[in-house]
């Protein structure tokens, strides 16, 4: 049985819930890179126009980069932090981690113009919103978990 769709009732963005999809990277432009904190950054990703149906997301996913450092493939994943309202666009954020070797280059070396492997969206942390209760939403989050609670937010407020 198909679980109901994550908009059911609300002013819904143009797209049913997403099909399961064979998951595959593909390259995307960096569109602008945001210093955030001292340690964390959020990356704003172009979606051209003919991969756009395959990144459509439900509010919550998350994407997975594939990174090249020192020779050695890394893949790490970042949960979206826009709304499936933004067309064209998703966002993620990164801090980095002490050690890390991926969130350091990104946070360190990244800038708007680069590329990035980035594989689908894919996950099922989200809410079922109802439009009788859309005032009666709450949310609870701390440190970088809340990049996913941010597309949640962003998606109910709507």
């Amino acid at each position: 049985m198909t679980p109901p769709h994550p908009y059911e009732g609300l002013n819904s963005p143009p797209v049913e819930r997403p099909m399961q999809k064979m998951a595959r990277f593909h390259t995307l432009e960096v569109a602008d890179v945001k210093r955030e904190t001292e340690d964390a950054i959020s990356i704003g990703l172009q979606i051209p126009q003919d991969l756009r149906e395959d990144f459509r997301f439900i509010h919550g996913q998350y994407l997975t980069l594939k990174l090249e450092v020192d020779g050695e493939e890394l893949r790490r994943s970042y949960s979206i932090c826009s709304s499936p309202f933004e067309e064209g666009r998703l966002r993620i954020a990164v801090k980095r981690v002490h050690g890390g070797r991926a969130s350091s280059k990104l946070v360190e070396q990244l800038k708007a113009g680069d590329t990035l492997e980035v594989m689908t969206p894919m996950g099922n942390f989200y809410t079922l919103c109802d439009a009788a209760h859309e005032k009666h939403y709450v949310a609870f989050a701390a440190g970088s978990g809340i990049t996913p609670i941010l597309s949640i937010l962003m998606t109910t407020l709507r």
